[in-house]
């Protein structure tokens, strides 16, 4: 097993995932997860940076 992890400067857990290490890992979906994050609004799923927050 394998996870990911996100916590913000406080010290909250964000986000987490753990995945069994036969699943594959993805860099550009866990840097549209902390940009997701640090854009402070809700952000739906498919969200992409440059798109309106909810």
């Amino acid at each position: 097993m394998r996870g990911l992890f996100i916590i913000d400067p406080e010290g909250e857990l964000k986000y987490q995932v753990v995945n069994h290490n036969d699943v594959g890992r993805s860099v550009e979906e866990t840097l549209r997860v902390l940009q997701a994050l640090q854009s402070g609004g809700l952000c739906p799923m498919n969200w992409k940076p440059g798109d309106r927050n909810l």
